[in-house]
C-alpha cells in the first residue's frame, strides 16, 4: 500500500497586509540610520555625539524627533484637538490663544475658509514657547498669512511643541463690508521623545 502525502498549503499573501505602512516605516528607519551615521557632534563638546540646532533644521535633533514620532504609534497616548474660532469684525484684526496640552508634535492643522472670504481674511498659526519668542507654524515664514475662499486647507507641519507654552491664531479681516469666521483646528499627538526648548 502506497502512502499519499498531502502537499503543503500554497503560500498566500494576506489580503490586508499593510505593505504601504511597511514601506513608509522602512523609509523612516533608513532616514534615522542615515542621520545617525553622519556623526554630528554637539556644540562645545568635541567628539560627543549629538544632533545640535533648532527643531526642523536639517540634521538636527528636530529631524530625529520628527522621524521617531513617525515610528511611535499614536496609540501610546491620546491626541488633543485644539480649536480656534472667532467672528472677526470688518476691517479688523483679532487673535486667540490656547495652552499647549502636553509635549508633543503638531500633526495636523486644518483651516476652513467659508465661501465669501474672497481671500480677504488672512490667517496664521504660531507657537509661543514658555521662554519667549515665537515660532511660525502655518505658514512658516514671518509676516506671511494664508488667505483662501471656499476651501479647507490641511497642513501637516510635524512641529514639536512643549508645555507649558501657547498656540496662537491671528486673523486679519480686510473685508470692509462683512464679518468672517475662519475656524482653525490643530491636532497634537504625544511623543516619548524629549522636545527641545
Amino acid at each position: 500500500m502506497v502512502k499519499e502525502f498531502n502537499p503543503p498549503p500554497k503560500p498566500t499573501t494576506p489580503e490586508r497586509a499593510p505593505w504601504e505602512e511597511v514601506r513608509l516605516l522602512t523609509q523612516k528607519l533608513n532616514e534615522l540610520i542615515s542621520l545617525m551615521k553622519q556623526g554630528m557632534v554637539a556644540p562645545g563638546v568635541p567628539g560627543a555625539p549629538g544632533f545640535p540646532g533648532a527643531p526642523g533644521a536639517p540634521g538636527t535633533i528636530g529631524d530625529l524627533i520628527l522621524i521617531m514620532q513617525e515610528l511611535v504609534p499614536e496609540t501610546i497616548g491620546k491626541s488633543a484637538v485644539v480649536t480656534f474660532q472667532k467672528t472677526v469684525a470688518t476691517s479688523y484684526q483679532d487673535e486667540q490663544e490656547r495652552m499647549v496640552p502636553f509635549d508633543g508634535i503638531i500633526r495636523d492643522v486644518l483651516i476652513a475658509f467659508p465661501s465669501g472670504c474672497q481671500q480677504l481674511v488672512e490667517v496664521r498659526l504660531m507657537y509661543l514657547p514658555r521662554g519667549g519668542g515665537r515660532k511660525y507654524i502655518v505658514p512658516t515664514i514671518e509676516d506671511s498669512f494664508i488667505a483662501l475662499d471656499d476651501f479647507t486647507a490641511l497642513f501637516q507641519p510635524r512641529f514639536p511643541i512643549k508645555a507649558p507654552g501657547n498656540l496662537r491664531v491671528e486673523w486679519w479681516n480686510y473685508d470692509s463690508l462683512n464679518t468672517h469666521s475662519v475656524p482653525v483646528i490643530v491636532t497634537v499627538v504625544p511623543t516619548r521623545m524629549k522636545v527641545p526648548e
